[in-house]
């Protein structure tokens, strides 16, 4: 049994394998959230700190996982706000293209095809090698680059640094979406050095839904906001003086903030999973989900599941296409009948397993995958 497990409310019988999806939390969280809910049935409590003091130390336990200064944090409420942040900031010539992996999540295309860029979509390598791929397609018309460090769909993954040592080479830009690694995969901004990163915060973050974050690099720090916003002002913390109007803005990244990102209701939420996540840490975190996914390989692979082979996936998230003949939907519905829970993307089983999850978990995915194979083969006979 994990030690983490009980920091969840999970039922015993309950076989959770999904939060690529969205995470369970754990009850101290949920505990941050009712107290925090119930604030606002004193609002002659609120001070005019508490508008930044939570902020503050939320981007704080977001840089320590990112190995960077707070300074470079925005708090934003999804991550197509902070696509649309860097859509905004980064000059594209008309003769330049945005390079996006085909089929890549739509927050992270849809904000690129409304402005006036040329998208280009790397084609999906039948070998899982995303690397090679965008390799081979960075050239000197390449303005963007816009990648995940993890594919959303099976885990496929994308070695930053290499990407940026070509996009640099060439001139352009990196932008990176960690929504479905953050967290869970040990990541260190200064070695791959994007331009803009984002991720959500209630997958394998194991926060709120509504609480995102985004890392603007230092070169882009003085860079134009998505939207003008009070707080997002200078000087803003003095309410006496709101109407001496300025066209100077907080320190750092926090000029990028979406309004309204105090979120006294979400934050400390969001502060309780990220102080969690730091205390925990993602070496610890990822270690532990590896040693069952090496579990989970052999397992699937075994049943005639095709994986993404190790050179290039991650590893916290497995992508499983099922052998010819089986419908991926109908196995994950007839799983979760078995309390048994996990996604279906493109035409593969998606399993992401996280710190609550335990060896038992995985072996009872498998032992009913056998039992829904063989019930399979035996009807058609």
């Amino acid at each position: 049994m994990s030690i983490y497990r009980a920091l969840f409310n999970l039922p015993d019988s309950v076989c959770f394998l999904n939060s690529a999806f969205i995470s369970p939390q754990m009850k101290k969280i949920t505990e941050a959230g009712m107290q925090a809910v119930s604030f606002k049935e004193a609002p002659w409590r609120l001070q005019a700190s508490d508008f930044f003091t939570d902020c503050d130390q939320l981007r704080l336990l977001v840089a320590n996982l990112l190995k960077c200064k707070a300074d470079n944090i925005a708090l934003i409420p999804a991550v197509s706000y902070g696509v649309e942040t860097a859509v905004l900031n980064l000059c594209i010539k008309p003769t330049q293209k945005v390079l996006m992996p085909e089929g890549d999540f739509p927050s992270n295309v849809y904000p690129w095809q409304s402005s006036a860029a040329t998208c280009v979509f790397v084609s999906r390598p039948a070998n899982y090698d995303w690397t090679t791929a965008f390799l081979d397609a960075i050239d000197e018309n390449t303005a963007v680059v816009s990648v995940p460090q993890t594919d959303w769909s099976d885990g496929s993954h994308f070695d930053l640094v290499r990407i940026s040592e070509k996009a640099k080479s060439m001139g352009a830009a990196l932008v990176v979406d960690i929504s479905q690694s953050f967290g869970a995969s040990p990541i260190d901004v200064k070695t791959f050095d994007p331009d803009f990163l984002f991720s959500v915060g209630y997958k394998w973050q194991l926060g709120p839904y509504g609480v995102s974050y985004m890392y603007v690099a230092d070169r882009h720090l003085q860079g134009k906001p998505l939207e003008n916003n009070w707080v997002n002002r200078q000087a803003s913390e003095d309410f006496t003086r709101l109407t001496e109007y300025t066209e100077d803005y907080q320190l750092g990244a926090r000029r990028f903030d979406s309004g309204q990102h105090s979120q006294f209701a979400l934050n400390p939420m969001a502060i309780e999973a990220m102080r969690a996540l730091n205390e925990i840490t993602p070496e610890k975190i990822f270690a532990h989900v590896i040693s069952f996914n090496e579990i989970l390989v052999r397992g699937l692979s075994s049943l005639g599941f095709e994986v993404v082979p190790a050179s290039s996936r991650t590893g916290h998230m497995i992508g499983a296409r099922a052998p010819l003949g089986l419908c991926v939907n109908d196995l994950s519905r007839r799983l979760r009948e078995k309390d048994i829970f996990v996604s279906v993307r493109r035409n593969s089983l998606r399993i992401s397993p996280h710190i609550y999850n335990t060896q038992q978990d995985i072996e009872k995915l498998l032992r009913e995958l056998k039992r829904l194979l063989d019930e399979s083969a035996s009807s058609r006979k």
